[in-house]
Order: C-alpha cells, then sequence, then structure tokens
C-alpha cells in the first residue's frame, strides 16, 4: 500500500509538471484518474505488435475484448505504449476504423480517458502507457470486417512509421476484425439501439469502480447523445449490464467536470441536479413500467408507473425497488473545484419488477426488454441531459423509444481484459482544467439557485 501511495505521489508531481503555463495542472481527481493508466512496469499485451513512430514512442501491442465485432456492437481496444523520448507539443493520438472494401472511415481519435485527459504531448520518457478505447461500430457497418489504423499526428503531419508490423501512409495497421453483419428486424425497426446483457455466474462487486474483471465481459453500449434528436451529447456517458439468476446489474460510468447533487434524502427530486436514471418497461407494452435514478452520493429515487405518467405527476412513489448502490465521485461534491466524474453500479432483484403483487421471474435466455437510460447534469447556465436512445420530443417518458435490452447467456468468444473504464465514442468534452477567469464559487451558487427553485415541483415535467 506505501508503494502504491508513493507511485501515485510520484506520478502526480510528473503530471503536474507536465503541463503549460497557461493551463492550471490537473486537479487531484483527475490526477487520480491518469494514474491508473501509466506506469513504470512493461506490460504483456495479448497480441504485440512492433512499431516505432518518429522514433518517439513505440507501439508494443494491444488487448481486444471480443474476436468478432458484429454492427451495433462497442469493443475495448488497448493500446499499450512505451516512450522512448518526449513528443512535440501539439502532438496526438488518432485511430482510424476502415472497411477496405468500400473505403468507409471512422475517426476515433479523442476516444478514450486517457487521450481526454492526458494528452500524448505531454508523455514522459520511460512511461509505459494504456490507452484504453471503447469502439462503437455503427448498426449500418455493411463490411464484412474493420480495420483499426492507429498513429500520431502533430499539426496535420504524421510521424513516420518502422517496424515489422505493417504500416502504409504513416499509420500502424494493428488488427482486423471480421464484423458479421447479423440481421435483425426486430433491432432495425423504430431505430432503437440495443445492448447485449450478458449472463454472469460471479456477480460483481458495487463499489462504483466497474474494475471488477466481470464487466469486462459486458459490452458497453454506445455513447449516450442528445435526447431529442440523438446528435453528439455534451458531455460522455456510457452503460453495461449484466445478469444473473437474482439481479440485473447496471453501471454507468459519468465525464462531469463539476459534480452537483446537494440532495440526501430517498425519493428526492434527484433530477433536478446530477444523476443516472434507468426506465425499463419488462414486457415492452408501455405500460407498468419502473424508473430509478442514483445521485453521484448513492442517493436512490425509484418509481413505478401504470402507465405513460400516470399516475401523476411522480408515479407510485411509494414503490421501492430495494436495489443495492455502489456509487464512486472522481472528485468532491459540492465543493469549489473541478472534478472528474462518477460511476453508478446498481443491482436490481428481479422481484421489484412485480405488478400486481405477482413475483416477476428472472428472463430467460433469448428474452428482450425495453428500457432506457438517462444522465442529468447541472451546469453553471442550466441543466443538460444524455439519453442511451434518443425520444424525438421533450419528455422521458416514451416507452416506444426505449432501447432494447437483449439477454444473452455467458459470454464465450470474449477476452475480458481488467482495464480501467472509460469512456465509449462520442463527443470529445472541453477540457476540465480550470482556466483563468473560472469561478471557484460556481457550484455553491447553482446549489443555492436550484434549493430556491424545484422547478419541476408542480409541473411533474421533464425528468
Amino acid at each position: 500500500m506505501r508503494s502504491a501511495r508513493l507511485g501515485f505521489l510520484f506520478l502526480s508531481v510528473i503530471l503536474a509538471a507536465a503541463c503549460t503555463s497557461d493551463v492550471e495542472p490537473l486537479t487531484p481527481a483527475q490526477r487520480e484518474v491518469v494514474a491508473a493508466y501509466v506506469g513504470e512496469e512493461s506490460p504483456s499485451p495479448q497480441s504485440s505488435l512492433d512499431a516505432t513512430l518518429g522514433q518517439r514512442v513505440k507501439l508494443l501491442g494491444y488487448d481486444l475484448d471480443r474476436a468478432r465485432w458484429r454492427p451495433g456492437e462497442t469493443m475495448r481496444v488497448t493500446w499499450h505504449w512505451q516512450v522512448l523520448r518526449p513528443l512535440d507539443k501539439g502532438a496526438a493520438l488518432f485511430t482510424q476504423i476502415e472497411d477496405r472494401k468500400s473505403g468507409r472511415v471512422l475517426h476515433q481519435d479523442g476516444n478514450g480517458t486517457l487521450r481526454w485527459l492526458y494528452g500524448a504531448d505531454h508523455w514522459r520518457a520511460g512511461q509505459f502507457v494504456r490507452d484504453v478505447q471503447d469502439l462503437h461500430l455503427p448498426e449500418n457497418w455493411a463490411g464484412d470486417s474493420a480495420t483499426i489504423y492507429v498513429g500520431i499526428a502533430r499539426e496535420g503531419l504524421r510521424l513516420p512509421v518502422v517496424g515489422e508490423t505493417s504500416h502504409a501512409n504513416d499509420r500502424v495497421l494493428a488488427v482486423t476484425v471480421p464484423t458479421p453483419n447479423v440481421a435483425n428486424a426486430e433491432r432495425d425497426r423504430g431505430s432503437v439501439p440495443r445492448v447485449a446483457v450478458v449472463r454472469t455466474e460471479d456477480p460483481p462487486r458495487l463499489d462504483g469502480s466497474l474494475l471488477d474483471p466481470v464487466w469486462s465481459a459486458a459490452p458497453a453500449t454506445a455513447a449516450f447523445v442528445e435526447t431529442r434528436k440523438g446528435g453528439p451529447a455534451e458531455f460522455q456517458a456510457f452503460a453495461k449490464l449484466l445478469w444473473d439468476e437474482r439481479y440485473l446489474y447496471l453501471g454507468v460510468e459519468v465525464h462531469d467536470a463539476l459534480l452537483r447533487a446537494s440532495e440526501t434524502e430517498r425519493d428526492a427530486h434527484l433530477w433536478e441536479q446530477d444523476c443516472v436514471e434507468l426506465m425499463i418497461d419488462p414486457d415492452g407494452d408501455g405500460r407498468g413500467y419502473f424508473e430509478i435514478q442514483v445521485s453521484p452520493r448513492g442517493v436512490v429515487f425509484d418509481t413505478r408507473y401504470d402507465a405513460r405518467r400516470i399516475p401523476k405527476p411522480f408515479g407510485h412513489v411509494d414503490w421501492n425497488s430495494e436495489s443495492r448502490v455502489g456509487v464512486s465521485a472522481r472528485g468532491t461534491i459540492d465543493d469549489r473545484h473541478a472534478d472528474a466524474g462518477y460511476i453508478v453500479e446498481l443491482a436490481i432483484p428481479w422481484q421489484a419488477f412485480s405488478l400486481d403483487e405477482q413475483r416477476s421471474a428472472e428472463p430467460t435466455i433469448g428474452d428482450e426488454w425495453r428500457a432506457n437510460l438517462y444522465v442529468m447534469d447541472l451546469t453553471r447556465e442550466d441543466q443538460r441531459a444524455a439519453a442511451w436512445s434518443p425520444l424525438g420530443i421533450g419528455d422521458f417518458h416514451v416507452p416506444e423509444r426505449f432501447g432494447i435490452l437483449s439477454f444473452e447467456g455467458p459470454p464465450e468468444d470474449m477476452q475480458g481484459t481488467n482495464e480501467p473504464s472509460i469512456i465509449p465514442p462520442g463527443r470529445v468534452p472541453g477540457s476540465l482544467e480550470r482556466r483563468s477567469g473560472f469561478d471557484p464559487d460556481v457550484k455553491d451558487k447553482l446549489i443555492q439557485q436550484r434549493e430556491t427553485g424545484r422547478r419541476l415541483e408542480s409541473s411533474g415535467g421533464g425528468h
């Protein structure tokens, strides 16, 4: 334990020194996140590569969490880099996913926690860096394979690549993954997203970290999107789900620069500040659906509805899901300094999804439930939201737009890696680093504003 603390302190000094004079250093919460990706011990990648870029950085290999990559799925890839010499300011990693037959290219340059918080031009000689990305393959991917290229560029110029690994156009051809396009009319109908819920025999620890190896077997959703039209959200979030004979497990990770969650009482109006929200309709008929919210403090609001928003305003709030919760905040909630985000883990017992005092049975392999996931985020100016499945209107209670949870058996071809959880594709948020003009009292002011006016108290709308 003492050596781990010393290692973190040593890395904190390096990270602080890496920042330029016109940008303040990463906050302690952000440095703690970065420390999980940077070390001094040589890794052992699942697949080895031999590529040196610009005589500065060497790509040692990669890990994949699956052997096949179906359209609509998110695949985790971990790139293992060795820093030989520091890179020049402005140098950045890029990742490209290409259908070599059609020439279609997806750019994933800013995808990943490490790239977000600790860019390649801050790396230091002697470091071994784990660059973790969750890459989402679109539903309309037509090719039978996807080739992934990586490289480093600065001011539009790519660093030259040398080594035994195949490379072209100053980029490394790292891996080609089969992408069987399994026709699924139900998935395509209505253009709602789908995610596999993998059965596990080993329940995850509810510690709010997603570091438990069992989570590595669970496919991630695509990045949450803008709630109405489905465009890129203003912040990043994703989710994973598992199940066993007792519980449905949900893990959600959120990037959030300012954590605000002053409520401490159960069934408080969590949607007015920061929270993760699940709406789930087991039989998909739009009636008898359930809502569970969890704040960064681990406070729970749960209710159920007979039909869309019935009874008003907030359903049967006396319903209790008896869920178990694990939460970790990457920063300090309601203080004055910038944060990195939070993770929510939720275990919902199957009996929670019962109606008319009838016990709800656990699903079987092949079953499909309808559900949607949301994140509420209180900002300086107002509140914003992101959703897994876009809704088309300004209301979250649209059961016909809920996505599909597909219950599957234990994984057979997944090669899970116990890596730090990260954010999948989507719009890269602005820097969390504090700039000149940052109001140190912004959290306190926003909390006071929200406490003086609960705008949803009378209408029951919006959440």
